[in-house]
């Protein structure tokens, strides 16, 4: 820990240590955490080489290509002006879903005899040194060398990538602050804000740079022309400027720097906040279980030992942020494959078809880990004599009450938007089919491979497992039973929908929900019997290290 003070002391009379002193410390601190982290063993050591390496190469690679596009480019205005932007605004998101903890926490060093102040600059140096600290250096290097001209631009470039540089720095540490401080006030809140930042992340890295490179020279422009007022876009409109205008470059820098006040603040008080936060109560939390969807959905899961099971499995679907995500993904990609033959006009019918698909992928894809959402408690139950059988239908139970909203959410899309209202019962019925099935595939997977679910702040961590590449060829394998499995009704459906019949539609929609259940039913007796059998190997599987 942080050695004995000098004898100084702040405005309230508390031993504090000098500046310098203070940021040196933390400084080493961090390093010898991150050099005792490596000698170490399990997943912190390879997280942490695993994320000197990625600031390393992102940092290098980025930090490359703005060098190169900065030295040869017809258009720097644009270019900085976009470049700044979008690093700031993926710095934060990136900060955001990697955790909501600080390198060094700040309620662990709180006791320690160092103001307040002191303890944010601490925790902001700990971060400096770190990898984020070295990544962002690498980025700051680049748009240094892509935007500097000559002597004469020396000073207004060095004032904006370290402006540049600093907002980097704080931006990101600022947003993780406020973050944990949600998640620690208002867990549920902050774990959905962690598992949506991560979804959103993860669709604009597919979707700006085609984006951004599909842009002409007037598209560029304009999105240069809005982003310019923005902190960021200052800082880079000084980076263009720098050459030929190094006067308007050098304001332009101390404009785009002024917010770093601002940042700084909040920062310093979020920190402090952080150190003395606790979890919301209130008087409502008692009466919370008199909400009308409340007793709907307890209702749904049933009384006894599987519908406990099945309650908790729903309570625990926004436990942490990797679960969330897993939630947020499933819906996310089942609502995309409705919306598809809907925006392109086809018919409602042959919407009613892929909701069914639709609905088994986003199944898997949100419940194929069930058992390791909850693995403790499941081993507890275990132990105390549980007859297994009310462990899995518990869990294929709340599986499929978190689906039901897209098996019935989907068709009124497709159908409000196409305007085919005849098929909606047809796309009911084959939306409830797919479901059904989903569950049964879900269920068999997560016996399979069960994984524990890893204990971080971060929605995109890997547990200690080693069996991702055999997650992800087992979701391979049980989508290509499903479709073989449904391929004969969905065959027929095909078959209605090419002669225009309403009423074949709909038998054959009801065809898709007895095959369905027939699934689900096959699903949970193998998944039973998997778990009879291997069920040493799935309690170790399901329980995390510590």
């Amino acid at each position: 820990m942080i050695e004995a003070a000098p004898p100084v002391t702040d405005s309230a009379g508390r031993p504090s240590l000098p500046w310098p002193r203070v940021l040196t410390l933390f400084a080493r601190l961090r390093w010898r955490t991150i050099a005792g982290t490596v000698r170490g063993e399990g997943s912190q050591r390879w997280a942490i080489l695993i994320g000197l390496a990625a600031a390393l190469v992102a940092g290098a690679l980025g930090g490359g290509i703005i060098a190169v596009a900065g030295r040869s480019t017809d258009d720097p205005r644009s270019l900085f002006i976009i470049a700044a932007a979008v690093v700031v605004g993926a710095v934060a998101m990136i900060g955001i879903i990697t955790g909501v903890s600080q390198p060094l926490d700040p309620r662990v060093l709180a006791t320690e005899p160092i103001d307040d102040r002191r303890l944010a600059a601490g925790v902001l140096m700990a971060s400096l040194v770190g990898p984020p600290g070295i990544g962002g250096a690498l980025l700051c290097i680049g748009f240094f060398v892509g935007a500097v001209r000559g002597p004469a631009t020396w000073v207004p470039v060095t004032m904006a990538v370290l402006a540049f540089g600093a907002t980097l720095l704080l931006v990101s540490r600022t947003a993780i602050n406020l973050l944990a401080v949600l998640a620690t006030r208002m867990p549920r809140i902050g774990q959905v804000v962690a598992g949506l930042s991560a979804l959103v992340f993860y669709g604009t890295l597919q979707f700006i740079p085609q984006l951004v490179t599909g842009l002409d020279s007037n598209e560029r422009n304009d999105a240069a022309g809005v982003l310019q007022w923005t902190p960021p876009g200052q800082l880079g409109r000084a980076l263009a400027d720098a050459d030929g205008a190094a006067v308007s470059a050098l304001g332009r820098a101390a404009l785009g720097a002024v917010w770093l006040i601002v940042l700084a603040v909040v920062f310093a008080w979020s920190t402090r906040y952080l150190v003395v936060a606790v979890k919301q109560t209130s008087a409502k939390g008692a009466t919370r279980s008199t909400s009308p969807l409340r007793r709907v959905v307890r209702q749904m899961c049933g009384a006894g030992a599987v519908g406990a099971v099945a309650w908790r499995g729903l309570l625990t679907r926004l436990r942490t942020p990797r679960s969330a995500l897993e939630t947020f993904t499933g819906a996310g990609v089942g609502l995309a494959l409705v919306l598809v033959p809907a925006l392109a006009r086809d018919a409602a019918g042959a919407g009613a078809v892929l909701i069914g698909g639709a609905v088994q992928l986003a199944v898997l894809f949100m419940a194929g880990n069930s058992f390791g959402s909850d693995g403790p408690a499941l081993t507890t139950e275990l132990l105390s004599g549980t007859d297994p059988a009310n462990l899995v239908v518990g869990k294929a139970r709340s599986i499929a009450i978190v689906g039901l909203p897209l098996a019935l959410v989907g068709p009124t899309i497709a159908a409000a938007i196409t305007g085919e209202w005849r098929y909606l019962p047809a796309g009911f019925l084959v939306g409830l089919g797919g479901l059904l099935a989903g569950v049964g595939g879900a269920i068999v997977q997560s016996t399979l491979v069960p994984i524990a679910i890893p204990d971080s702040d971060n929605p995109l961590a890997a547990g200690d497992s080693g069996r991702g590449c055999i997650a992800g060829l087992m979701l391979a394998a049980v989508l290509i039973v499903l479709a073989v499995v449904t391929l004969p009704v969905a065959l027929a459906l095909l078959w209605a929908l090419d002669r225009g019949s309403v009423p074949l539609v709909t038998t054959f929609g009801a065809a898709t929900l007895v095959a369905g259940w027939a699934v689900r039913v096959g699903g949970v007796r193998y998944a039973l019997a998997n778990w009879r059998r291997r069920e040493p190997e799935i309690i170790a599987a399901i329980t995390p290290a510590r």
